[in-house]
């Protein structure tokens, strides 16, 4: 068990060694020796409508999510925790983005006892209307020309699959199929206008780790996200928002000496490595009533990030009802705080079923 752990991290690890790691650390300024070199990480991935956030169970922990077993969500977040879903279960989430971004996200998954858990599902982003302009070249103008407006298409499609090999350790992955128009644009190629269609559709796929220690309920997990080739736009060179992630979930009522009845309190924390950013922390902790034998239970959550740049804080609230057949419902809403000098509060609604 231990030495298959240990062979699955460093596959996952070597994975992570791209070519693109060296193109995040160019100088800023080429063929320049500087006596202090800085190095660039951020806007080097496109396609950033897949870092959106999504479900509101993970937002309210602030996105530190890594380590939760055995929910439908974990599609987007670490498939293999995918292993330890029983059942069939299917969700939706709507999220209320920065600068009035409309995002939505759903899919469906089924645990096949003995052959692993398959799911599927998508994301979609609406950015709204953009107004279209034109370089005018007269000096007496007032420097552009109003073509009207324009929007553009963003959308994914995700299969996945997880596989428990043992009671406590499990692993998946995912293939998804992303896609981006951003349009018609005009360019200048040879002094001559040109017009470019700015749209591409790129695959990559998610590869992950789950791993119950069998200490009072203490997890470990590991997923790399968005890993894929380079594209191109014009001249452009970019890949998509490639992200490691390692999470741990702590099960305080667990590691008190108590066993969780009707009570449980679980902290976690994420550490992770975007290929646009620097290492980031994501601390999240929820708490869940649930009695032995009701039907009926519900969550408080809180989380906070480190090392972000516009956001901090989260909290959210859910409400659960399962029957002993295991059929239930599920909601989830989640509030996400960002500087007030750049974007308002983000709000994130979603739903689920199990049967």
């Amino acid at each position: 068990m231990k030495r298959l752990l240990s062979v699955t991290m460093v596959c996952l690890l070597a994975l992570t060694a791209t070519p693109a790691d060296a193109r995040d650390r160019e100088p800023i300024v080429p063929n320049f020796e500087e006596l202090a070199p800085t190095f660039i990480t951020t806007a080097q991935g496109g396609f950033k409508f897949l870092d959106i956030p999504v479900g509101a169970r993970p937002a309210g922990m602030g996105d530190a999510f890594t380590g939760v077993a055995g929910d439908i969500t974990s599609l987007f977040w670490n498939p293999a925790a995918l292993a330890f879903l029983r059942g069939r279960e299917a969700f939706f989430a709507h999220t209320q983005w920065i600068a009035d971004i409309k995002h939505d996200a759903g899919g469906f998954a089924v645990n096949v006892p003995g052959r692993g858990t398959f799911g599927v599902g998508f994301v979609t982003m609406d950015p709204g209307k953009f107004d279209r302009t034109e370089v005018d070249p007269n000096p007496a103008s007032k420097g552009f020309i109003d073509r009207g407006t324009f929007t553009t298409t963003h959308y994914a499609v995700t299969v996945a699959y997880a596989y428990q090999i043992t009671d406590r350790f499990g692993v998946g992955g995912t293939a998804k199929l992303a896609h981006e128009d951003l349009g018609m644009g005009d360019v200048f190629r040879g002094g001559q206008r040109t017009q470019v269609q700015n749209k591409k559709t790129a695959l990559a796929v998610d590869l992950s780790t789950h791993f119950n220690t069998g200490f009072r309920n203490t997890a470990m997990a590991m997923s790399i996200q968005n890993f894929s080739g380079e594209l191109i736009y014009q001249r452009e060179r970019f890949e998509l928002p490639r992200n490691i992630r390692v999470g741990f979930l702590l099960d305080l009522v667990s590691l008190s000496g108590r066993r969780p009845t009707a009570h449980y309190l679980s902290f976690l924390f994420d550490f992770t490595n975007p290929v646009d950013f620097d290492e980031r922390i994501h601390l999240g902790s929820e708490y869940t009533y649930r009695p032995p034998r009701g039907a009926v239970g519900f969550s408080l959550r809180a989380g906070y990030k480190v090392n972000h740049d516009t956001e901090d804080f989260s909290a959210g609230a859910g409400l659960q009802y399962k029957t002993a057949q295991g059929r239930g419902v599920k909601v989830d809403y989640a509030f996400k705080h960002f500087d007030k000098q750049f974007f308002d509060a983000v709000h994130i609604l979603s739903g689920g079923i199990t049967f």
